[in-house]
């Protein structure tokens, strides 16, 4: 085999590495050496760094190796062992076929494995069903693990925006574990997050004011709506445990929120009429809002470009009849100052009110239910009872916990206010949000803009307003 061999293809790959890349450079360095002893010329060297062979993600390297062989630019392959080229037994199957095709010679630190014989891939199957067995195995140990990890409340997976892992020493030094302590920085942009959404700002405006304050996700990317909308509804910023989207009892770490903080954003977020923007966020007040007084369709503004030095103010319009056109500023302004008149009267905070004995009666069950639940983890924790049982209690649980949470979101006060009532209120509403007025707007009132007839000069009268529930 030695004289027929032109040029080897050394082929390394480790599942998971520590950032120093040693395990590949150790079987590297093996194969190198085992191709100097064969007298095996060295063509090229294959390298997959931190990929498992177990999971679908591809292995480019493999796939070039696969493609060399198969352009015979490579006649040799050397492998630290076997179970390095793959783990599952169709892959093995598919490097058996290519390598009785094309005579190729494959051998491991440890010995030749001779692919034409029938022996030869007896071994390497022998060799391939072993290191699935062993994947498998490893495998049930860890989904054991993790179920045992999430009903003691013990954090798993990266740390969370907010939170920072922290290694847990013996006396010796020695890890023993570590826990999610909170990054007070992160943290407290996370509550203004939270204060944010409770009082109606879309999720665009959240991720942009996490990306103006410096911050970044987990992984070092820029903050999108939907991410903040997907972080502001893990359980965990409350002192959830969940597992399989469950909560199954409180985590071993501190919580960043309050749990009405936590159900107040929930409700808001899970809103049946809450709009999820899409594409440009409006830049007007009424647009889509106001209610042409001809035929009912929604008004939309109309921007002109400046066309030989002339400039046309913005206006509303109406899509439906065509009929009806509203210069935007007037309209804009008699809706502003009659809202912030209404904001401004002494029963404005009570105009979202909800009943607060309904509220707490719905919290007081739900928390009952959490505390059971927690009461479970404990007798779990301290052998009373068995995994089995914990997870019988939980089932019946997790399903008297949806209907409470529910509930609770019902009866949550709307924070749409919050901050714009009383003697402040014009400056408050100065200094709101564009997608809060609107959505403050479509709470309280509908607006339509009547006709006027041909030539008849703009009036507060041309613009109707009718106030909705308490506002009234």
């Amino acid at each position: 085999m030695k004289d027929s061999v032109r040029a080897c293809g050394i082929y390394a790959r480790i599942s998971s590495d520590d950032g120093t890349a040693l395990g590949v450079a150790r079987q590297i360095e093996d194969c190198t050496s085992e191709a100097a002893k064969r007298g095996w010329p060295i063509a090229e060297v294959f390298t997959d760094n931190d990929v498992s062979a177990t999971k679908a993600k591809r292995r480019p390297e493999y796939e070039r190796l696969l493609q060399a062989i198969e352009h015979r630019s490579v006649d040799a392959v050397i492998v630290w062992d076997v179970d390095r080229l793959t783990r599952t037994p169709a892959e093995l199957e598919r490097f058996i076929d290519m390598a009785d095709r094309h005579h190729l010679a494959l051998a491991s630190i440890g010995g030749e494995v001779d692919l034409s014989t029938p022996q030869g891939r007896l071994t390497a199957r022998i060799k391939g069903s072993v290191a699935r067995h062993e994947v498998e195995q490893m495998s049930r140990r860890l989904k054991r693990k993790f179920q045992e990890n999430a009903k003691e409340g013990i954090s798993h997976g990266i740390a969370p925006f907010g939170y920072r892992r922290q290694r847990i020493l013996d006396d010796h030094g020695r890890e023993t574990g570590f826990r999610d302590v909170v990054a007070p920085a992160e943290a407290d942009a996370l509550r203004e997050v939270y204060r944010r959404a409770i009082a109606g700002e879309s999720l665009r405006f959240l991720a942009k004011y996490l990306n103006d304050s410096g911050f970044t996700t987990i992984r070092g990317n820029k903050f999108q709506g939907n991410v903040v909308g997907a972080m502001l509804r893990r359980p965990r910023y409350a002192g959830h445990r969940t597992h399989r989207g469950q909560i199954i009892g409180r985590g071993d770490w501190e919580p960043i929120v309050s749990q009405d903080t936590y159900d107040q954003a929930l409700a808001i977020l899970s809103a049946p009429g809450r709009r999820h923007s899409r594409g440009i966020e409006p830049k007007y007040l009424l647009s889509g809002i106001a209610l042409c007084g001809r035929c009912g369709t929604a008004m939309r503004p109309n921007v002109h470009k400046p066309k030989n030095g002339k400039h046309r103010q913005p206006a509303y319009i109406c899509p439906g009849c065509s009929k009806l056109t509203r210069k935007i500023e007037p309209v804009d302004a008699v809706v502003e100052a009659v809202i912030v008149a209404r904001l401004s009267l002494p029963d404005a905070a009570g105009l979202t009110a909800t009943r607060p004995d309904a509220l707490q009666s719905a919290a007081a069950a739900r928390d009952a239910i959490l505390a059971r639940m927690d009461t479970a983890a404990d007798g779990f924790a301290q052998g009373a009872i068995t995994a089995r049982q914990l997870a019988r209690i939980n089932e019946q649980l997790k399903a008297q916990l949806s209907a409470a949470e529910a509930d609770v979101a019902r009866h949550q006060p709307s924070m749409l206010l919050d901050g714009l009532t009383g003697d402040g209120a014009a400056e408050a509403w100065g200094a709101t949000p564009l997608n809060r007025k609107r959505d403050i707007i479509r709470s309280l009132m509908d607006i339509t803009i009547l006709p006027a007839g041909p030539g008849v000069r703009f009036s507060p009268d041309q613009i109707r307003i009718d106030w909705k529930g308490a506002a009234a």
